[in-house]
């Protein structure tokens, strides 16, 4: 891929939490490397959450396509609410026209494999999708535990994500490897990690906060998502490398965050953020 100020993102640390900082403003396409290997994407609440795990040859979530996202093979849903697929289309039409005939992927919560099947079948205008893909073969169900095999070694796995939807998290390692490369925990609440906090142990867990302030803990919880809180008191208890607070409200302010993480901060792994720099 060739990457330019628009594409490309920095680790800044500051006080009690790296930044991945876009140098362009664009909070899209932010690269995180992880030495062999570097997850390109970003994750904004109600806007767009998408992931590309090059050169693994997946995608986590198609919320949005880019060049890199197309060049996936595989996308593995964490659940189908429309920032996280709406993207899916745009997708499917390079996969058939600049891939045509390479493989092609979409693992889903098989309590949502039909209704999305049906949907990108009656979807207006995709005939020519249609006649070069088989959507029914390419449409691929996983329930917890399910394990993908990707490209030379390298496998996904999936986890039970607690949500208001039919949720997955997946866990993305190669054969062999002593732990995982990545974990994509998808949205939801921090439940399933309290009880096996083993989830997350990885380089690096990509988690969901969409909410931040100390008076919306509980509305966080009964919208089936996570509070900057919950992640806080878990952290000492996680092994994870890096634990990267994805799906942070469209207008938080750094300073605020920052502030946040400083008061009631204690051991665990490196905290990152988002930021439009």
């Amino acid at each position: 891929m060739r990457e330019g100020p628009e594409t490309r993102g920095q680790l800044e640390r500051s006080g009690s939490v790296s930044w991945l900082v876009s140098r362009g403003g664009d909070p899209w396409e932010l690269v995180l490397d992880l030495g062999d290997a570097r997850i390109v994407g970003g994750s904004v609440a109600a806007l767009a959450t998408a992931f590309a795990v090059e050169p693994l040859g997946v995608a986590v979530d198609i919320g949005r396509c880019s060049a890199v996202l197309a060049a996936q093979p595989t996308v593995l849903l964490t659940h189908c609410h429309s920032d996280h697929v709406a993207g899916l289309i745009a997708w499917l039409s390079a996969r058939a026209r600049r891939f045509r005939g390479e493989p092609c992927r979409v693992v889903v919560p098989a309590a949502r494999r039909d209704a999305l099947l049906e949907a990108l079948l009656r979807w207006p205008d995709l005939d020519g999708v249609r006649r070069r893909l088989d959507l029914a073969e390419v449409v691929v169900p996983a329930s917890p535990g399910s394990v993908v095999a990707l490209e030379d070694g390298v496998w996904a796995q999936s986890f039970a994500a607690h949500h208001g939807a039919p949720s997955l998290g997946w866990r993305i390692a190669r054969e062999g490897a002593s732990r995982p490369v990545a974990v994509f925990a998808g949205d939801g609440t921090v439940l399933p990690f309290r009880a096996a906090p083993e989830l997350l142990d990885a380089e690096v867990a990509l988690v969901e906060c969409s909410f931040v302030e100390p008076g919306y803990r509980v509305a966080a919880r009964l919208g089936g998502h996570a509070h900057l809180a919950d992640w806080l008191e878990l952290a000492p208890r996680l092994t994870c490398d890096r634990l990267v607070l994805a799906h942070l409200p469209a207008d938080l302010d750094p300073a605020r965050l920052e502030a946040l993480v400083a008061a009631a901060r204690g051991d665990g792994p490196v905290l990152v953020a988002w930021s439009r720099g």
